[in-house]
């Protein structure tokens, strides 16, 4: 998401102004023009609904590789401590 934010801020023109949103429109950088010509930058969530999702989604599936590996380790020593010669 950060990599996203920081593509946002580099995209954007040096005389574009305006709003700007990403990764499902959670990510959102704005531009614009203040009165004594300077460029004012906010950045910032408008919608946590797709980071929380994915915040859960990367957990189950990191969750799910941890189990599967410890099972296929599980597995492996089992099958070393039934060969013959251990």
């Amino acid at each position: 998401m950060v990599a996203t934010l920081l593509t946002l801020m580099f995209s954007t023109g040096s005389d574009e102004f305006g709003e700007r949103k990403a990764f499902f429109g959670s990510l959102v950088f704005e531009t614009v023009e203040k009165d004594n010509g300077a460029t004012g930058i906010t950045t910032g969530i408008d919608n946590p609904v797709p980071i929380i999702v994915l915040f859960l989604v990367l957990t189950v599936i990191l969750t799910m590789v941890q189990i599967i590996y410890r099972g296929l380790k599980q597995r492996r020593d089992q099958l070393l401590n039934e060969t013959p010669g251990n």
